[in-house]
């Protein structure tokens, strides 16, 4: 028998002290007597007993059974009771308590030793089954189930609170019935939970239920059915919301899918970064199979780093759970390709990391998309070389360069000569082949570290660094010079070009990017004006003469607006008849800063800019009323020749203009001859088209400056031209040698035999206007003669004097 700690409360002494005698006797220990009730529930505080006997009359207002329920209460200590009698209430009260046991005063040791044998069972067995109920009901809560009850005669659902939780309102406690439950599940679940209420013994099932706002929730549902007499059934079960289950369960089913048909490649590390799992898209950008990567770390097998480069994992951990960087992945064949890495740090509750999620995404098309795109930026899409863009790079750079190290650098321009004619004429698709060619011919002679531009056009700049002696910028000028004058083959047809190229060196000729390229840029010009096809050094005479050439295009805008243009008029005499025969119209700019400007230097520009169309036109105007005033006044015999630029004489309208001024001042058209060099005429089918509609109209046309360009006879037999006008660097050689004789005598009997006029330009001497008459009397002009002047300087009876026949006998 199990030894008790017992509390005595008795309020008679004698009685008292037999009880501890007989416990102590029994092997009890008796730790303490009470009289009271209040000193019982005091004692039983302080003391913790085991068990108490307790005597139900005591003195005081309150009695053993008031102990008795309080130290139960609070305490849940076994109490026995002793009593000799009781009535029926006291007996009903000391029931209520439930009390452990009664022993009868006077007591028999053997009755007390039962007593509280079965006291001390009742109480283990209670602790017992409330420990068990406890457990349980801890269980049921954390298994988050609500219970329930049905019993078929009363079809009645009774359920915890729980229960009456998940179902909600709609489902009213221990008025429902089944059908009421059935009633809230989802239609296409019903049957199959009512077939399992219906089967007798356990079942599991899991289903779809709406809540009281409509909702669908998932439930799951446990339970037992039973069959008893007169064929009730009983059915108990447990019902569980799984709702956040299903839902979790739907994401990680989604997250799977993602896992598994992401076109990334994922890894699952664990809290020491190596390889728990891997997914199929890792597989299949790496090569690697997963067996080849579990329990392997990606540094030590799938990236590239540096020694600077730092560690991903820890990266994560200091930036919030996040990293991302770009890295070099390599494959299992070798194969390196970059990726973007994001890795994401899995905590735990604690939030200590338990696991990393890295993801690459091959970013291998992107970088050589990026890589097109630098190309596009910086180079020319015809040619391949560099651009505008790049030349601002490159020539930066390496400008910094020769700075550092004190080493030359130079810049070669280049522009091509005769293209724009095989450009126009043959089409775009043709030049650009040529552009091709000239762009590979360039860069097959520059050196391995040169960069070779196009700057748009036909223009090209190379770029040399590094140059140790100063003329091998030149050298390599030359070589571009014959290189790119070899005949071009395009399908079957055959061009040749040629190149004017300048030279400029930094940092002799340019401190600054924008100083290096205009010297670069005067010097070509340069080349351009000692007539093509060479190679010129940038000096600083140059820039004077690119600042003058400057000044004279600024100034030419405007100019005929603001009236600063006026025609001079030149006599031209024929020695036949010894009479003036006409004028040639000759401009002059009455510059407001500059004075007196003379043609050769702002006609150029003019040509190069397109204003000579509009001058041109104001030329052939002024000309024409001149001449119309002076025939007026009866010079009626005088002709005007006037001078057609070859950007006039290619202008469509060039035709329709010289009609309209026929028209407009109402000549004769064999009054007017329009000049034209020998250059124009190297594009013979236009300008045979153009001279024919001008001999159409009744105009004269004369080929100026005749001996010094590139005429051959064949174009004198085709073209209906009227008169020559042999240049003055013949005629001023006279008399001189029998060559320089020889030369106008030939070309002078050459005309005669094509029938056509002869004009010597540039007789400055009587001498010299006696050999021209002995060689056939041509008419002539030169300051023998007169200069260009005002029409001031030509007064009416002068003119009407100089008409007659015999004029100028006394110069001849």
């Amino acid at each position: 028998m199990q030894s008790e700690r017992i509390l005595v409360v008795e309020d008679e002494p004698v009685v008292a002290l037999d009880l501890r005698q007989t416990l102590e006797r029994l092997g009890h220990e008796v730790c303490g007597t009470q009289v009271s009730a209040d000193g019982a529930v005091s004692a039983a505080r302080c003391l913790n007993p085991s068990l108490i006997l307790m005597d139900i009359h005591l003195d005081g207002e309150r009695d053993g059974i008031d102990a008795c329920k309080e130290i139960y209460e609070e305490l849940h200590l076994p109490v026995i009771y002793l009593t000799a009698f009781a009535d029926d209430a006291t007996v009903g009260r000391a029931a209520a308590t439930k009390p452990f046991g009664y022993v009868t005063k006077p007591f028999d040791p053997r009755e007390l030793t039962a007593v509280i044998q079965v006291a001390r069972l009742r109480y283990e067995t209670e602790r017992a089954l409330i420990k068990s109920e406890t457990r349980l009901t801890l269980a049921i809560q954390a298994a988050e189930l609500g219970i329930w009850e049905w019993e078929s005669q009363l079809d009645q659902l009774n359920g915890d609170e729980r229960f009456n939780h998940i179902w909600g309102a709609g489902l009213c406690p221990f008025k429902a019935g089944m059908a009421a439950m059935l009633d809230r599940i989802h239609p296409d679940d019903r049957t199959g939970v009512g077939e399992m209420l219906a089967s007798s013994g356990f079942f599991h099932c899991v289903f779809r239920a709406y809540r009281d706002n409509g909702e669908i929730a998932w439930l799951e549902m446990y339970g037992h059915l039973r069959r008893e007499v007169a064929d009730t059934a009983i059915v108990v079960g447990a019902l569980r919301d799984i709702t956040q289950r299903k839902q979790m369960e739907e994401a990680l089913r989604r997250a799977s899918v993602v896992f598994d048909a992401a076109a990334e490649g994922i890894l699952i590390l664990d809290d020491l970064g190596a390889v728990l799992t891997v997914n199929a898209a890792f597989c299949r950008l790496t090569g690697y199979a997963i067996n080849d990567v579990l329990g392997r770390r990606p540094n030590e097998f799938l990236l590239v780093r540096r020694e600077s480069d730092p560690d991903s994992i820890q990266m994560a951990r200091e930036n919030s759970g996040h990293f991302s960087s770009e890295v070099a992945c390599r494959c299992k064949d070798g194969r390196i390709f970059p990726a973007l890495q994001h890795l994401c740090v899995v905590d735990d509750i604690a939030g200590v990391p338990t696991q990393y999620v890295q993801m690459l995404s091959d970013i291998s098309a992107i970088r050589e998309a990026e890589h097109q795109l630098m190309h596009l930026a910086y180079h020319d899409p015809l040619t391949g070389l560099g651009n505008r863009y790049l030349l601002d790079k490159r020539l930066g750079h390496e400008m910094e360069l020769a700075k550092a190290s004190g080493h030359c650098l130079a810049v070669i321009f280049i522009d091509l000569d005769g293209f724009k004619s095989i450009n126009d004429s043959m089409g775009h698709h043709i030049g650009d082949r040529v552009i091709q060619e000239a762009a590979r011919r360039i860069s097959q002679v520059i050196r391995h570290g040169d960069e070779a531009i196009r700057l748009g056009g036909d223009e090209f700049v190379v770029v040399l660094p590094a140059l140790h002696q100063g003329d091998e910028a030149m050298k390599i000028g030359q070589k571009l010079l014959s290189t790119i004058a070899k005949a071009i083959h395009v399908d079957e047809l055959q061009f040749v070009i040629g190149a004017s190229i300048g030279v400029a060196t930094f940092p002799t000729d340019g401190k600054t990017m924008h100083d290096l390229l205009s010297a670069a840029d005067s010097a070509m010009y340069e080349a351009k004006r000692r007539g093509k096809g060479c190679v010129c050094a940038y000096s600083r005479d140059l820039v004077e003469n690119v600042r003058n050439r400057l000044n004279i295009e600024q100034s030419l805008y405007g100019a005929l607006e603001r009236g600063e243009f006026v025609l001079n008029f030149q006599p031209v005499v024929d020695l036949y008849e010894s009479r003036l025969a006409g004028f040639e119209a000759l401009i002059r700019w009455q510059h407001p800063v500059y004075g007196l400007v003379n043609p050769d230097k702002f006609i150029p520009v003019a040509e190069e800019t397109g204003m000579i169309d509009a001058i041109g036109a104001w030329v052939l105007d002024q000309a024409a009323a001149q001449l119309t005033v002076w025939k007026r006044h009866g010079a009626k015999d005088l002709f005007m020749a006037v001078n057609a630029s070859a950007r006039q004489f290619r202008n469509d309208g060039f035709l329709a203009q010289v009609a309209t001024i026929i028209d407009r001042y109402e000549l004769e058209s064999e009054s007017l001859e329009i000049e034209i060099t020998e250059s124009i005429l190297q594009d013979f089918h236009h300008s045979r088209r153009v001279v024919l509609s001008l001999r159409e109209l009744g105009v004269n046309v004369a080929i100026d400056d005749f001996g010094t360009g590139f005429s051959s006879l064949s174009l004198l037999k085709h073209l209906p031209i009227t008169r020559i006008k042999i240049d003055r660097s013949f005629v001023i050689a006279l008399p001189g040698t029998a060559r320089d004789v020889g030369l106008i005598s030939a070309m002078m009997q050459m005309a005669n035999s094509l029938e056509l006029g002869v004009t010597a330009e540039g007789i400055e001497t009587a001498e010299q206007s006696k050999i021209l008459s002995l060689m056939g009397r041509p008419a002539v002009q030169g300051y023998y003669f007169g200069r260009p002047a005002l029409p001031s300087a030509f007064p009416i009876h002068w003119l009407l004097e100089k008409c007659k026949r015999g004029a100028y006998d006394d110069l001849g």
